[in-house]
Parts: structure tokens; C-alpha cells; sequence
């Protein structure tokens, strides 16, 4: 070998070296970086070259700077951080909302109900009391004050949560659209370990926010899907995701003609399928058309006490139907008031989304609902299924909606069970005039197909009035309603499937002509005593009057109206402790009532909701709702702490591959200075074997 080749020789092994040691530096420099990937050289010889009968080696080449990056445990991991951030967002969304229900001595919805029977109780102590009843209206009306401000945090943390999860969205799109240009430059710079980097930090970025699934391709690019399988990178390409209101879509059998729109109003958590099993009309009638409902995607459908599948009436706006808490009803397709034309067929299917929720647009215009099914149990069913938007989804529907649900049907009962009795007796004064404070939508329609909150809790049974002379106060004797000329004739009870609140006025006019005039104006009805007349209820066991809020104790229907009747504010003495006995009479002092209604702290009642229905007091029920925040919050954070461990477990095996250890960059850098130096030294000895040639000559 030449002098030449010995130089070029010591020259490639000295740049070798310097590649190894600006690798080298790059990773200690980069040690604390988070994402960053080791990196080493790999080395190949060059070819050898043939010196008469002999092979010599010319040095070696740079082959590689590989980057070490173990993507099958990355996939692994990626999983596993969209289950932690899933259930992390849950756990420290549900933390605030369980501040909301912590209970103390001095405050909280149980005090508050604990105060409120209390008063009761002292009432019944002594009906006669002036105090005891101001007391009772004071402690009523914190009961009623803190329900609706539960119901309005619960709401604010629901709006928080729909806020996050807008917020969420835009940054998921963000990061779809940069590892979409990642995708498009890295073809072109298949090795370039920086941008593979960024596009490996952008993807657990994206992991945190959804369930995501990772094809790597041969030429470096990333297609990322959902864990469900929606694409939303596809090389150069970013899908959009969008987070929209409360919706509905149509799809129609091949045959259908119907032109019309299916409308609803209210919000709920759980989505509704509709669909026909019967053709006809939209309009309520007889020969209306039949739907059944799922909540689960059309998995399942919604079923009675007893199991057998539920169907429902397709009806207009006025014969419209509520179905897990929102009204449904049919329309042409630019009137929702106006009733469609044309029948819908069996098969035919909609769709109601009452809640805002996530969607994949395909297209532009073709998009996919994938926000999850509010029932938790059920399979996901090509929907988000992890990452911190659908544990935000689970929190707003499963958790927040659900505990609102349950604390609105509470509070209903509350009002019912308390109107109820109190209806049943009599104040300190006898009335001149009465009005309703519930209206019905329709006032010449059975009660029971209004739209009162209570409708179906009005029962067939007799509604009795007393009359007293004004001036003497003596009994002028106690009637029971007579429908028995009100039509359909033959019915002397009320009837709440046949008689409308234009019937029970027209009962009372009948009833007591001359004496009572009762009217309805704006679906209320007013009883208007003749001069000289007044007049007490002695008993109600149809509801019609804590139905449409006659002689009642609460107004409203649920928790974000509940109040104490501002007739009861306005004056104690209507505070209903005493009862009309049969001869009319309303003993001084008389507590009967008063004790009845402080019963009802023991009495159990059933509550209904979407999620649940138990049988308990109204006392349990509460310690029941506030146990579950807990026992979720629980389950929240235990979920996470284990999902957290086997996320940092995949983690730590990740940095195994493509951490920096200094000690192993230290030794590294040694050993390349020692190449460094050797191969100076070659250079060296080169010089001097020069020299001495260029000595001979001399």
C-alpha cells in the first residue's frame, strides 16, 4: 500500500470517528429531551483492493446512524396512554363534581332535607304556631335554594366539560394535520431521525386525546386510525373531526316515500334510534304508524317492566311523545308544527343525537357519529373508546347527566309527595279564589295526554270541596265532584283517560252552581267563590290538585324550579297542618296533616330515572346518589393508577431501547477519541515515512 492509500486511509478513519463522536454528543446534548430517540453509527468495511497476490483492507464507511425505536412495545404503550389519559380525565373531572355533594353538620342537600322534616315535625308539635310555620317556610326555601344551586354546578361542570371537549377536538385536528405533513416530508427523507422523532411525540400527543392504532409503512409513513377503525391519517391526508350539537338523521328504506322530519326538544345523554315497525301516518292517530327505540345503537331496544319490547304512537307536535326524558314528534321538513303529508314505511330509521358529541367526517359533507354510547356496559360499537375525549363524553353522560338525572327525578318526587299531602288539608284561612299554577298544553284533552309533569300520577278517584258562610263562618256542607253530566256520561268519579281540565271545571260549575265558578284561561284553571262564600278541599285522590298546583306547598316539577309556593311565603297561615273533617269542620290547632306530611321523611317512595329505579325514603335516595359520585370517583381513580403503572411500565421498556444512558454515552465518546487519536497517529506515521523518503532523495 501506498503512502497515499496509508493517508487515506487514516483520513476515513479519522472522519469515521468524527461521525461517531458528533452522534456521540448529539445524545448527551439531548439526554434530558423528551422524545428524542439514541441514535448510534453503524459501521461497514470498505472494499478491499488487491496488491499483487494480496487483499488490503481500505478502512470502513459509515453504513448507518440508526435510531433505536422499539415500535412494537410502542403500539403497546400507545393503548395503554390512551386508557390512562381516559380514565386521568375522568378522575380529575369527577373530583370537582364530587366537591359539589360533600356533605357537613351546617350545610349540604341532607342538612338541608334533615332540617326541613324537622320543622315538619315541630309543626305537627303544635299546628298553631306562628314561628313553627315562618320556620318551615325558611328551611323549605333553603332546601329548594340548594337543590337548584346543585343543579346549576352540575350544569356549569356539564358546559365545562362540553368546553374541554371543543377545546380537545381542535387540538386532536391539530395534530392530525401535523403528522399528516410529517408524512409528506418524510418520504423524501426517509432517515432523517428528527422528523421520525417529532412524528413518534406527535402520535403520543394524539394518543393521550383518542384511542389510536398505528400502521408504520415501509416508506416511513404513519397511518393512524381509531382503536374502532376510522382512518384519520392517510399519508398527506388529515380526516376532520368535529364536535356539533344535538342532531338527528333520517335513513330510509329503498320504497320509503315519506318527506317528513322527525323533530324533538329536551336533552338527554343517551342517544335514540328510531325505528318503524309498522307503516302509516305521523299524526297520532289510530292508524298511526309504530316505532320501537334502542339507546344502544339498534343492539337492543327498550323494553317494559316485563320485557316485552315497548313500541310508541309516531304522533305530531301535539300528540308528541317523550322517550328518556326528550319529546319526539313528526313534521314536514320545513315545519315542525305543521304534521307530514306522506306515511313513513316499516323500516325506516332515525336517528336522535340530543346532546353535542364528536363526529369523523369521511368527506366534507359524509360524517360518522363516534361520540360513546352513554350506557358504559355495551360494547363500544365503532366509537371512541379511549384517550381523555371520550373519558371527557363518559364524565359529561355517564356521570354528570346521570347525577342531574337522578337529583332532578329526587326533587320531583320531593315536590310530588309534599303537594300531595298538602293538598289534602287546610290552612288557617279559607280560600275566596284560587288558579292553578301548572298549565296543561291542551285543556280539552284527557288530563292524562297533557303535558303536566305530573299526568301520570292522576289517578281515578274524588276530589271534595267544603263551603262556609263568609260571615259566620258555619259549614255549609262537603260535596264530592259530580262528572256524572259531564261527557262521556255515566262517570260519576274523575277519570284521568277521559276527563279534561275543561271537564273538571264543568264539574265544579255543576257541582256547585252558584256557589263556585270555575274557568280556564291559558290551560289554568281559576275557582272564583260567589260572594259571601268560601271554600277548603277536604281531600283529593285523583292528584288533580298537586297536578296542576292547587293548594300546593312546592311550584315547579323538578330541581331547577323547585320553590316554596309564593302563596305560602306571602302568608304561613296557608301552610296546610290541619285536615276538613267530614262535616266540614277545620279543628283550631288541628295538627293531622302536619303530621302526615312529616311522615313522609319515612316513607318510601320509588324514583325513576333513565339509569336507575329504587324504593327507598327520600333521605336514602339522597345518601344512595351521593355514595355512587363516590364509589365512581373511586373507580375512576383506581383504574387510572393501575393503568398508569403498565403505561409506565411500556414506557421504561421504550427508554430501555431509545433512552440515553450517559454512562454508556461516556464510554462511547472514549472510545471514539481513542479512534480519533490512533488514527491521527496513523497520519503521523505517514508524515514521517514521507519525510524519510523525501530524505533519500536528498
Amino acid at each position: 500500500m501506498t503512502i497515499n492509500g496509508i493517508y487515506s486511509l487514516a483520513t476515513q478513519a479519522l472522519m469515521n470517528a468524527q461521525v461517531g463522536i458528533s452522534v456521540t454528543g448529539d445524545n448527551i446534548a439531548n439526554a434530558d429531551v423528551q422524545g428524542y430517540s439514541r441514535k448510534t453509527v453503524t459501521y461497514e468495511t470498505a472494499d478491499s483492493i488487491r496488491y499483487r497476490s494480496l487483499y488490503l483492507g481500505t478502512g470502513a464507511d459509515v453504513q448507518e446512524i440508526a435510531r433505536h425505536y422499539n415500535y412494537y412495545v410502542e403500539k403497546q404503550y400507545l393503548a395503554s396512554n390512551s386508557e390512562t389519559s381516559y380514565w386521568g380525565q375522568q378522575a380529575e373531572s369527577l373530583s370537582s363534581v364530587e366537591e359539589l355533594f360533600n356533605e357537613s353538620d351546617d350545610y349540604g342537600i341532607s342538612t338541608a332535607l334533615d332540617q326541613f322534616f324537622t320543622s315538619l315535625s315541630a309543626l305537627a308539635q303544635d299546628a298553631s304556631s306562628d314561628a313553627y310555620r315562618t320556620e318551615l317556610t325558611e328551611y323549605a326555601t333553603t332546601l329548594a335554594d340548594q337543590l337548584r344551586s346543585l343543579n346549576s354546578s352540575l350544569d356549569a361542570a356539564r358546559e365545562a366539560a362540553d368546553a374541554e371537549i371543543a377545546d380537545q377536538v381542535d387540538e386532536a385536528n391539530d395534530l392530525l394535520s401535523a403528522i399528516a405533513a410529517y408524512n409528506a416530508t418524510i418520504v423524501g427523507n426517509r432517515n432523517d431521525a428528527t422528523l421520525q422523532d417529532a412524528m413518534d411525540v406527535a402520535v403520543r400527543e394524539l394518543s393521550s386525546l383518542l384511542d389510536v392504532n398505528v400502521i408504520y409503512q415501509e416508506n416511513g409513513q404513519y397511518t393512524v386510525l381509531t382503536a374502532e377503525g376510522q382512518t384519520l391519517v392517510d399519508g398527506s391526508h388529515a380526516y376532520t373531526l368535529a364536535y356539533e350539537g344535538p342532531q338527528s338523521t333520517k335513513e330510509l328504506t329503498s320504497g320509503s316515500t315519506y318527506d317528513g322530519e322527525v323533530y324533538f326538544d329536551g336533552t338527554g345523554a343517551n342517544e335514540l334510534t328510531i325505528d318503524f315497525v309498522t307503516s302509516g301516518p305521523t299524526d297520532g292517530s289510530a292508524g298511526a304508524a309504530t316505532f320501537r327505540v334502542s339507546v344502544d345503537g339498534g343492539r337492543t331496544w327498550l323494553t317494559d317492566d316485563n320485557g316485552n319490547e315497548l313500541t310508541y304512537t309516531a304522533g305530531d307536535y301535539d300528540n308528541r311523545v317523550t322517550i328518556e326524558g326528550v319529546s319526539v314528534w313528526f313534521g314536514t321538513a320545513g315545519d315542525a308544527n305543521a304534521t307530514a303529508t306522506t306515511n313513513v314505511s316499516a323500516g325506516d330509521e332515525f336517528t336522535i343525537v340530543p346532546k353535542s358529541g364528536v363526529y369523523w367526517y369521511k368527506t366534507t359533507s359524509d360524517k360518522v357519529n363516534i361520540t360513546p354510547y352513554a350506557d358504559s356496559s355495551s360494547d363500544s360499537g365503532n366509537r371512541l373508546s379511549g384517550g381523555s375525549i371520550a373519558g371527557l363524553l363518559q364524565v359529561r353522560d355517564q356521570s354528570i347527566t346521570a347525577y342531574m338525572e337522578e337529583m332532578d327525578a329526587f326533587a320531583s318526587e320531593l315536590i310530588w309527595q309534599m303537594n300531595y299531602q298538602h293538598s289534602q288539608g287546610a290552612g288557617t284561612e279559607h280560600y275566596t279564589n284560587v288558579q292553578s299554577v301548572n298549565a296543561v298544553n291542551d285543556a280539552s284533552i284527557p288530563l292524562a295526554n297533557t303535558q303536566l309533569a305530573y299526568a301520570d300520577k292522576l289517578t281515578t278517584g274524588g276530589l271534595s270541596i267544603a263551603l262556609y258562610d263568609e260571615d259566620t263562618g258555619n259549614t255549609l256542607g262537603v260535596t264530592a265532584l259530580d262528572f256524572s253530566s259531564i261527557v262521556p256520561p255515566g262517570l260519576d268519579s274523575f277519570d284521568p283517560t277521559q276527563h279534561s281540565l275543561n271537564d273538571v271545571a264543568a264539574a265544579i260549575n255543576a257541582t256547585f252552581s252558584g256557589q263556585l265558578t270555575a274557568s280556564v284561561t291559558d290551560g289554568r284553571m281559576s275557582i272564583q267563590a260567589a260572594d259571601g262564600v268560601e271554600f277548603e278541599f277536604a281531600g283529593d285522590t285523583t292528584g288533580i290538585l298537586a297536578a296542576t298546583g292547587i293548594n300546593t306547598f312546592f311550584s315547579g316539577d323538578g330541581i331547577t324550579d323547585i320553590q316554596v309556593d309564593s302563596r305560602l311565603l306571602a302568608d304561613s297561615g296557608r301552610i296546610n297542618a290541619s285536615v276538613v273533617d267530614g262535616t266540614g269542620l277545620v279543628a283550631s290547632g288541628d295538627n293531622t296533616n302536619a303530621l302526615a306530611m312529616a311522615g313522609l321523611a319515612e316513607a318510601d317512595v320509588e324514583l325513576d330515572t333513565i339509569h336507575s329505579s329504587s324504593s327507598q325514603t327520600l333521605s336514602e335516595h339522597l345518601h344512595s346518589l351521593v355514595s355512587k359520585v363516590g364509589t365512581d370517583m373511586d373507580t375512576a381513580s383506581r383504574s387510572y393508577t393501575y393503568s398508569s403503572a403498565v403505561a409506565t411500565q411500556l414506557d421504561t421498556l421504550q427508554q430501555e431501547v431509545s433512552g440515553v444512558n450517559l454512562d454508556e454515552e461516556y464510554a462511547n465518546l472514549t472510545r471514539y477519541q481513542q479512534s480519533y487519536q490512533a488514527a491521527a497517529q496513523l497520519i503521523q506515521t505517514a508524515n514521517e515515512m514521507f519525510d524519510v523518503i523525501l530524505s533519500l532523495k536528498s
